[in-house]
């Protein structure tokens, strides 16, 4: 039985779980064909090395497609925020069940995202069919989660166990303006999860983040297992720390 277990002393954000996972030998080109046949084409999938303090690190960027033609970049840019912004739960349902993903992949992508509607519906008092997905309807966010799931069955991984969550404080900017930290989705996700406190200011989990945890993990010690690889997957932010999140792969 293969065992990832994520290792969060920086915490975890969608691009740091798929970065982790092409670090441990996921393929990037194979991601992206299975991201285009779900209808997530407008956009270049950078993944390259660098070294964060001194630990090399697999970084990854979802690059969004420039607007060329003048005369139509009204109204596609209007067109794209609507899609990219508001997508609600069943777009997103649709999406992923009408590409090549694997069932598992699928099954995966679905309950992450059905967790984190669930989340959000409760923060804003609505419901889950009504929720306004904005940033984590951005196509950066669904490359981010679905990709994830698609390497994870790449990899062929069974179980996913993390550890002691890092808590944080300050405030963030979003669509619903500014938000304490962690922010209140995030939160609501990791209800029945341990934190320990970090000392830092800045965000560290994000509801991306929080909802592959949520929908996918378990937490708990280090498991006993053999430890086959080890990966680095790397976040944007620099507080003083190593921003990433240490993907250990092993086998029970």
């Amino acid at each position: 039985m293969k065992v990832l277990y994520w290792d969060t002393f920086a915490g975890i954000s969608g691009d740091m779980a798929l970065g982790s996972l092409l670090a441990l030998g996921a393929e990037p080109e194979e991601i992206v064909k299975q991201l285009h046949s779900i209808g997530l084409t407008e956009f270049e999938f950078k993944v390259s090395s660098r070294q964060v303090h001194g630990i090399q690190a697999t970084d990854i960027d979802v690059v969004l497609e420039k607007i060329e033609e003048n005369h139509s970049k009204e109204h596609k840019h209007e067109h794209e925020h609507e899609h990219r912004h508001n997508r609600h739960l069943a777009d997103i349902q649709t999406m992923i069940l009408s590409g090549s993903l694997s069932e598992r992949a699928q099954k995966n992508a679905l309950q992450v995202f059905n967790v984190l509607a669930e989340a959000e519906a409760l923060v804003h008092g609505t419901t889950i069919d009504h929720v306004h997905f904005h940033e984590v309807g951005a196509v950066d966010s669904l490359v981010d989660i679905v990709g994830t799931c698609i390497a994870l069955d790449q990899l062929n991984i069974d179980m996913i166990r993390i550890s002691t969550l890092p808590w944080s404080r300050g405030f963030v900017h979003c669509a619903h303006g500014i938000l304490p930290l962690p922010a209140p989705a995030t939160l609501l996700l990791l209800r029945g999860f341990k934190f320990q406190e970090s000392g830092i200011t800045g965000e560290l989990i994000t509801p991306t983040g929080a909802a592959l945890v949520r929908a996918l993990a378990q937490q708990s010690t280090f498991p006993e297992m053999t430890v086959l690889n080890v990966g680095y997957g790397s976040g944007k932010n620099d507080y003083g720390i190593p921003s990433l999140l240490r993907g250990v792969l092993g086998e029970i």
